[in-house]
């Protein structure tokens, strides 16, 4: 004999629907914990990452500031011809953009040098 879809409800057996769906919200949840302590521990380092780069890009711009124009113009170019060599190749985005990367931040480091010569501590 055959039981109908609302005598197993009835009887409170649980259907493959209703696991499929437990099983479902079990995994998001699991995966909002996650994100949560995810979240929390990129807030609590947070500051300490912005530290170290603030002083990593100061340390490298200061060591590019040291370099002759000529030179830094030079490894600008290389930098923009490699990106551009990834470009036309087909290569991914950020691997082109990782290309051009340096050529941007020795442009930086032309633009923001200062008048007078950099004296070392």
């Amino acid at each position: 004999m055959r039981i109908s879809v609302l005598e197993r409800r009835a009887r409170g057996l649980p259907t493959p629907a209703r696991k499929h769906l437990g099983n479902a919200i079990r995994r998001a949840l699991k995966g909002l914990m996650l994100a949560r302590r995810s979240a929390t521990t990129l807030i609590e380092r947070a500051p300490g990452t912005v530290r170290a780069t603030r002083a990593g890009a100061h340390g490298t711009t200061s060591a590019l500031q040291s370099l002759p124009d000529s030179t830094l113009r030079w490894l600008a170019a290389g930098s923009v011809g490699l990106g551009a060599g990834f470009y036309l190749s087909g290569a991914p985005r950020l691997v082109t953009a990782a290309g051009v990367a340096p050529a941007l931040v020795m442009s930086a480091a032309i633009a923001l040098r200062p008048t007078e010569p950099v004296v070392p501590a």
